[in-house]
Formats: C-alpha cells, structure tokens, sequence
C-alpha cells in the first residue's frame, strides 16, 4: 500500500477511505488496511516465539492482540446427547433395521418411601408394592447384554433400592458388558452392598432438592432425620471410593421449584463439603397434560443464585444448570406452547423405559396407556420383544400419529435426540459446502 509518492503507507496510519487507491473496493470504515508485507519477520510470525539473544522471549509473541483463552473439557454433559458417540446405532437406523436401544431408564419398583412436591411419577399410575421380580429382573439384564444394549440407569418411576435385587442386577450388568447407573434418594440404601455399587456402577446420582434440614422437610416431604441420614451415606460412600479406588462417579441432582429456589446455593454448597463430584440443577419436567402445574417463566426469578452456584466449581466438583431447559420459556413459544424444533419423534429406538412393574414402553409419559404398551419383561424375553413386530409397530405409531407439539411432555428425555435426527432427516440442500 503507497503514498501517492510511492512510499509506504505505516500499518498503524489511520487513513480517511476516500484517499486509498483501491479500484473496485470501498471501505466501510476508516480504519486503515494493514499491509502484510511491510510487517516486520517478528510481528507477522504466527509460530511460537523464540528466545531473544539474551534469553528473553520476544515481547510480540503474535501479530494479534486481546485476551487469551482456552475452552475447559467438558467433564459431564448434562445438557445435550452424546449420539455422535454410537453412529453405528444411527447408520442401523437409517438402513431401517431393527436394533436395541443405546440407553434404557427403568423403575424396578412403582413405589417411594418419600413424597417429593415435584415428582412426576404421581401422574404414572404408582402401585405400593408393585415392582420386578428378581428372576425377572436378571434375566433382563441377561438380554440386555445379548441384544446390545450399552447402558441402564435404575431411573424410574418408583425407587430403585426398594427392590433388593438392584445390587445383584448391578454386578450381573457388568459381567454381560452393560453399563449401569442408578438415581436413588439414597434413604434405603443397604450400605452392606455399598462395595457392589462403587464396583460395578458407573456412577450413582441422589436425588436431593434441597440444602438444609427445613428445605428437606418441606420439598422431600420426610423427616429431618433423614436429611442427616443421607449426608452421612453420601460421606461414606466418598470415603469408601477414595480407600478402594474405585470409579464410580458420586452426584447430586435438584430439581427446580420455585419452592426449592432458596435452597440453590445451599445445596451447592453441600454438595462440595460432601464431596461428591457434581450436583446438576434441572427442570422440572411436567406431563403433557400439565398436572404438576410448573410455570416455566418463574425459572428467570432464579438465574441470579444459579450463576452463583456454578461459580462454586473447582477441578474436583461440577455445578451445572441445564440452562436449555431452564430457559425454554424465553424462547418465543417453543415450550411455552408445546412447539418444538421438529415435528416427528425419532428418537424412542434410541432411548427406551421401562415402568418398574415390568412394562416397556418408547417413553415415560406413555405409562398406562395400552396403545403404547411393547411388552413386559416378566412374561416375555427382552430379546424377543426387541425383535418383535409388536415393539417396532408401536415406534411407527409414534412415528406416523404422534404430534409432538400436542401430545407429548415437556422437556421430554429424547427431545436432544430428536434435534440430532430430524436434522439427518431433513437436511438441507448443498451439504457438501459445509
């Protein structure tokens, strides 16, 4: 770039657009154009600085200037799917075949020992006493292994260590190359067979909405005693995997009320000093026909304590917000009026549940509903219902008839999934030029 003497312009010169020679081009600004070729051998260098003579690093590292910054490792992803991580599911898929779910979240009862104020599995048809029999139970872990499924959490509709043969099904699952996880309240924990859990579980999350002895009572509906009770389980549990190394990640998950927003920072708190390694604030999750009676747009009252509660993460523990869910209310009407991103459901061959009397069904909120019912695994093979007609014409129901803007929950559990694969479906066009 010249003078009109023929002499070089300074990269730092500020020049008025109106004096540069540049035919066919006009600037938008009257911010000079820096001339690469007049950069000194130092500051036009991209590569890493050398040591001066004298020892010193050169004092222009690179040609640019601004904050430096470096992306941290996603250490848990809470908010989103890991779909990318099993193609070879997705290409079945695609090849219209038929295939085992990735992941299964099954009850392994229809009962509690609490009564939390956010549960949905009030609206699921609980049956006291009702849960899988333990031979039916195992052989189900049995087939898992053998249809290909990679992973179980013990996530349902009642609590999981109300049945006694959740810690056989634990060591079972790892010996047949199934993944295993379990959400609990963490109150009947059999603390004997705490050995089996930190062994064979991948990791084990407590259910726990509140950080003080009050917000216990009021959101968990049980006594203090047992909010006492469950940090001394969670202490020993730490302490238990520390000794014998073992790699089962320990967490916390609270669900998001507004009669819980004053316990957030609390409970973050808590879970530091208990020493568990994350504590995952989500939404809660309401039926279809909006039973639980949330109001989504109160979630804005509580960002404040919720960035502070993030703040509280170290190398060691992780406070995460699943803010795409807890801000779906900002977002025009997606949420708030059911619309979502896609029109068709996907994603129930990916991510099946079972109800914890033993029903299989494509997803929660279809619990009881005979028209969605795949089969039972205390009267049948989970094999044989996998690769069943029964079971793949109840995913093209949901596939043909299902109006995911009117029929179905809020923040349901495949909604991530069915991003991810409406997009494959309905690609847009050039998508080479990516």
């Amino acid at each position: 770039m010249e003078n009109k003497d023929g002499s070089l312009l300074s990269a730092a010169s500020t020049v008025a657009p109106a004096t540069l020679q540049r035919p066919g081009h006009k600037l938008r600004s009257g911010v000079a154009v820096v001339e690469r070729a007049a950069l000194t051998a130092t500051e036009g260098d991209l590569s890493p600085p050398q040591p001066a003579p004298g020892g010193e690093e050169s004092a222009v590292p690179n040609q640019f200037t601004g904050p430096s910054f470096r992306t941290r490792r996603e250490r848990f992803r809470f908010d989103g799917h890991k779909m990318i991580y099993h193609l070879d599911r997705v290409a079945a898929w695609q090849r219209g075949e038929r295939f085992a779910p990735i992941h299964i979240d099954m009850g392994l009862t229809k009962f509690c020992n609490t009564a939390c104020i956010y549960c949905y599995a009030v609206v699921q048809n609980m049956s006291r006493g009702a849960m899988i029999e333990r031979e039916a139970l195992l052989r189900f872990i049995e087939d898992s292994g053998r249809v290909g499924v990679r992973s179980i959490g013990f996530i349902g509709d009642g609590e999981p260590t109300l049945n006694p043969a959740v810690y056989d099904a634990a060591v079972l699952a790892r010996t047949v190359g199934v993944d295993i996880s379990m959400a609990t309240n963490g109150l009947l924990l059999d603390m004997e067979r705490a050995h089996d859990c930190l062994r064979n579980m991948t990791w084990i999350r407590f259910n726990l909405s509140a950080g003080s002895t009050e917000g216990f009572r009021r959101v968990h509906q049980s006594k203090g005693d047992n909010f006492t009770l469950l940090q001394e389980k969670i202490r020993a549990l730490v302490a238990m995997r520390k000794q014998y190394g073992y790699a089962c990640t320990l967490g916390l998950q609270m669900v998001l009320i507004p009669e819980n927003f004053d316990q957030i920072l609390l409970e973050a708190e808590l879970g530091a000093a208990l020493g568990v390694d994350y504590l995952v604030i989500k939404q809660c999750s309401d039926s279809e026909y909006g039973e639980l009676g949330v109001d989504y747009s109160l979630y804005a009252q509580a960002e404040a304590d919720l960035k502070k509660a993030e703040a509280l993460s170290t190398a060691d523990y992780v406070v995460q917000v699943k803010w795409n869910k807890i801000n779906a209310a900002a977002e025009t009407a997606l949420y708030q009026e059911g619309i979502r991103k896609y029109d068709i459901c996907y994603g129930t061959p990916f991510l099946s549940q079972l109800s914890g009397n033993g029903d299989v069904y494509p997803c929660g909120p279809f619990y009881g509903k005979k028209r969605f019912l795949m089969g039972n695994i205390q009267q049948q093979s989970y094999y044989d219902i996998v690769m069943g007609d029964r079971y793949w014409a109840v995913h093209e129901d949901i596939r043909t008839w299902v109006d995911v803007h009117k029929d179905c929950a809020i923040g349901c559990r495949q909604d991530y999934l069915n991003k991810f694969l409406w997009d494959l479906k309905n690609p847009p066009e050039h998508v080479n030029f990516i």
